[in-house]
């Protein structure tokens, strides 16, 4: 039997004809969405009797499965026999799409008329014939689907493709609004009727973190992974208005000079980490630099939710200003000192962190520049792993709490402060500083002398020098890797600052202004050599005496840095630091001459088809959020993250 398109020709076109009328949220809903997804909805995946659910209810969820069948033929798979047996299949995926409003529901009635008759073939070529449709349908919506993007997607490589699916995969609009409402003064804010309440609600796609665990409910939104992700899978791919929502939807819910990580539609809001406000910083920064007239973003008006710190959620509308002064809060804030306590602090909110981990902290050390804060008891970067084992009496304690001047936060700092520079210097933006009170005194801070501290004392402090004798090193009896770049600054475990991990590649590709080539090749170097793994970078060094390059989150044993997962971020292989790394190697090697940038995108190549062959075999058509050691499986990771496909495109686009 063979698998051929079997379709006829006008069949093919009046379903072009229909999947062009299609948006990319509606693509999202055709081809993909996972179980949680569609439970929000009331539905939920295919579920194969005998055999497994399918990963997705859209056309992928089955185009995995025969990608498997084609090359064998192999009839007698579960699916081959259910497609056999009955029309339920073939049912479920019209109806699911008939159910829907507008475009999806024609395309959905469209596979009804197909499958009527198909109905009547002998029921064992009912499989071929299902397979020809799907595949006849799914190639062309792929087709529409990167029509809708950006030239360097439409045009781009099948890699690219692949990779620039994964904002489809990620952004939806679910049953229930994800992010809060939009200045109505916005222009071209997508709308609805409630199914909920039958009334006209904003409806914007917001970014998932990962599937399957991270894409339904409160937990679908966070701003770190959105910020880290937006520029690939939404810059980068031309979903340029999407991505303008989802940042003025963030800056809405600014309060205490934070953005919230878990975003939990706002309401929920959590305030406890220190880097997705510079995250979102980074991401307007970018909009600016790759949208036509970008700059425009930073007059659109913000409904905020919190205007101070301890007031009620306001009514959309209530409270409006634009953009530049909530980027002005969020710099006056951190410039002034942030320090505040979580609301409902305690198990309501976090069962397992420990009463003073609630305590919240951020500010600007006035002798470097550096944005500093945290305690040990918490932890406000990514890698923010909270012990939960008692019997291995780690609860409530960080794995990693990287408290202090965090070098990607340094790094992302200094790329803000330098863009604002830029940008008042042209015009666009008001404010060329703040006033703060210092020991009493109202004191002016330009952002052109913080952003030259900052420039003046990066390499000073977090350079480990290969000089034994090095008058800036102040803690030589720390050093255990030379030639490398601290992970922090005044880390209150000062050992944790000497630690290797890729962070340090984040800085490079955001501030590179920040780094002495020769001394950035030459850590580099080793982070190629001790971190890099098959698809991921290891998150410690694995000659530190805690590395474990194992996640295994049910392990509750007698160990404190393996319990109940306690070592997320000490050795498993995640994989978004990998793109920050191989950009970083492109763009150093370019300085360091022709020879030396062909050997790098050599390596480049290498690492990156590693991509993309997990992507061509994995059921779930992304990359994961990471690996164990040597790039093994790991049953507790996403098995499709944001941040991965998206760091991962944008090296390709820096190619």
């Amino acid at each position: 039997m063979h698998f051929m398109l079997l379709t006829p020709r006008p069949t093919r076109i009046y379903i072009s004809r229909l999947v062009s009328k299609l948006t990319l949220a509606d693509m999202n809903i055709l081809l993909f969405r996972c179980e949680a997804e569609e439970q929000e909805d009331g539905g939920g995946c295919y579920s194969i009797p005998g055999w497994e659910s399918l990963k997705y209810a859209g056309l992928q969820g089955l185009m995995s499965v025969f990608a498997d069948i084609r090359p064998s033929n192999d009839l007698g798979h579960p699916l081959c026999a259910n497609l056999r047996e009955g029309d339920w299949l073939i049912d479920f995926v019209s109806n699911r799409l008939i159910h829907r409003d507008g475009p999806l529901a024609q395309v959905g009635h469209w596979f009804g008329a197909v499958f009527d008759y198909l109905r009547h073939f002998p029921r064992y070529l009912i499989p071929c014939y299902f397979d020809a449709i799907l595949v006849s349908a799914y190639t062309t919506a792929l087709d529409a689907t990167f029509k809708l993007m950006s030239s360097f997607v439409e045009k781009g490589s099948t890699f690219v493709h692949h990779l620039a699916l994964g904002s489809v995969q990620m952004c939806g609009v679910g049953r229930f609004p994800a992010l809060p409402p939009i200045s109505a003064k916005v222009q071209g804010v997508p709308f609805r009727i409630s199914p909920i309440t039958g009334e006209k609600e904003q409806c914007c796609v917001s970014l998932a973190a990962g599937l399957p665990h991270f894409s339904a409910g409160i937990f679908r939104c966070w701003g770190r992974d959105t910020f880290i992700a937006l520029r690939g899978l939404m810059l980068i791919t031309g979903r340029h208005s999407e991505a303008r929502n989802i940042i003025l939807a963030f800056a809405g819910t600014l309060r205490h000079g934070l953005i919230p990580n878990l975003l939990g539609e706002g309401h929920s809001a959590r305030y406890n980490c220190r880097d997705a406000v510079w995250w979102w910083l980074q991401c307007i920064q970018d909009f600016t630099n790759l949208v036509p007239e970008g700059h425009e973003i930073l007059r659109c008006s913000v409904t905020r939710m919190y205007p101070t710190d301890d007031c009620d959620p306001c009514k959309p509308g209530e409270v409006e200003q634009p953009l530049c002064d909530v980027i002005q809060e969020a710099l006056q804030r951190h410039l002034e000192g942030i320090s505040f306590r979580e609301r409902n602090a305690g198990p309501k909110i976090d069962m397992n962190m420990r009463d003073e981990g609630f305590n919240v902290v951020a500010k600007v050390d006035s002798a470097t520049g550096f944005v500093t804060g945290g305690n040990r008891f918490n932890c406000g970067t990514w890698m923010d792993k909270m012990g939960e084992s008692d019997r291995a009496r780690n609860k409530g304690m960080p794995a990693t709490p990287r408290d202090g001047a965090a070098v990607e936060i340094v790094g992302l700092s200094k790329s803000v402060v330098r863009w604002l520079v830029e940008l008042q210097a042209k015009g666009l933006f008001p404010y060329d500083g703040v006033k703060v009170r210092r020991d009493g005194t109202e004191v002016f801070i330009s952002y052109s002398e913080w952003n030259q501290q900052l420039q003046q004392s990066f390499e000073t402090e977090f350079w480990v020098s290969e000089d034994p004798h090095d008058p800036n090193e102040k803690h030589p009896d720390l050093v255990h890797k030379k030639g490398i770049y601290k992970d922090s600054y005044g880390a209150s475990s000062p050992w944790c600052d000497y630690q290797l991990r890729p962070n340090f590649t984040i800085a490079m590709v955001v501030a590179p202004e920040l780094f002495t080539l020769g001394r950035a090749w030459k850590a580099l170097g080793v982070a190629e050599k001790k971190l890099l793994g098959l698809l991921g970078m290891k998150t410690l060094d694995p000659d530190d005496m805690v590395y474990c390059g194992v996640y295994d989150n049910a392990l509750d044993n007698d160990n404190y840095n393996l319990a109940k997962g306690f070592n997320y971020h000490q050795g498993p292989e995640w994989l978004w630091p990998v793109g920050y790394f191989l950009r970083a190697k492109i763009f150093f090697a370019k300085k360091l001459g022709e020879e030396t940038y062909s050997k790098t995108v050599t390596l480049v190549k290498n690492v990156l088809s590693r991509h993309y062959t997990h992507l061509e075999r994995s059921p779930w058509k992304g990359l994961p959020e990471l690996t164990n050691e040597q790039g093994q499986h790991c049953p507790f990771s996403c098995e499709t993250q944001a941040w991965s496909l998206a760091t991962v495109l944008e090296v390709l686009y820096d190619l």
